[in-house]
């Protein structure tokens, strides 16, 4: 076969044997593909996560679509190019995690990722160092997790991966950003409190990792324990201290660090 298969401005990956639809069928303007990772299969026996890709740039969704391809237990079922595109195939798709490039749209992307979230749809935001109010907003809006698109591409499989279990991955990086943006008179204080005499020291190292953005897998291999140990000490210390996700943990390990070192 010769030529460029695809046309549009999102690709949809269909069952083998089943015929491309173009953009005047009535689906969202489209490239279609053959899926990714089909017949592949978890470690825990269940069927690959199914990912939705959505940026702008047309060349980063091919990238995407290239790094996630690597992992046999996701697979991509669509990308899009625009907000419009990507929740009208989330809607029909229903993927379980959605990539999210910050790109240029702004506070569009915050509305992309509650609609996203209403669907019971994960999000994993991708973006450039210092990203500033969009980063916080789509985090406050339901995002489960932020990469930089520095990291490298074991990485961003490792966070998709992550996320798509249930899990929130934030970028260590981008710590001080949430950190300048969030801190308000009067929430620095009830979150600067010290971690000694509260959690233990597996959990003190446990949550350290968090706050460096390692996910529940990399952590567990780090300190030679299981994922589901690490899963207890995360869900503990959340508890005991009061913060609702992993996302705060980290946020309140860097300042009580910061504390530390004053």
């Amino acid at each position: 076969m010769t030529g460029d298969p695809y046309i549009g401005t999102a690709r949809e990956a269909l069952p083998d044997g089943a015929v491309a639809r173009s953009a005047g069928d009535g689906a969202p303007a489209g490239r279609q593909g053959a899926p990714a990772g089909d017949g592949a299969v978890r470690d825990d026996g269940g069927a690959p996560f199914r990912v939705l890709i959505c940026d702008d740039h047309e060349v980063l969704r091919h990238g995407l679509r290239a790094v996630l391809l690597r992992a046999p237990d996701l697979r991509v079922v669509a990308d899009a190019g625009s907000a419009a595109d990507a929740l009208a195939l989330a809607v029909r798709l229903r993927p379980d995690v959605t990539v999210v490039g910050l790109g240029a749209w702004g506070p569009v992307v915050a509305e992309l990722v509650r609609a996203l979230c209403e669907l019971g749809v994960r999000v994993v935001l991708l973006g450039e160092p210092g990203s500033g109010s969009d980063l916080v907003d789509a985090l406050q809006a339901g995002a489960c997790g932020y990469v930089h698109t520095t990291v490298s591409p074991q990485r961003l499989v490792d966070g998709v991966r992550a996320v798509a279990r249930g899990e929130m991955v934030l970028d260590a990086a981008a710590t001080g950003e949430l950190l300048h943006r969030l801190d308000a008179p009067g929430q620095a204080d009830g979150a600067r409190m010290s971690f000694s005499g509260v959690l233990t020291a597996r959990q003190m190292a446990v949550s350290r990792l968090v706050a460096e953005g390692l996910t529940n897998a990399e952590i567990a291999e780090r300190l030679a324990v299981s994922r589901a140990t690490v899963k207890g000490h995360i869900t503990v210390a959340l508890r005991r201290l009061g913060l609702r996700d992993r996302t705060q943990l980290a946020i309140h390990f860097h300042r009580a660090a910061g504390d530390l070192q004053a």
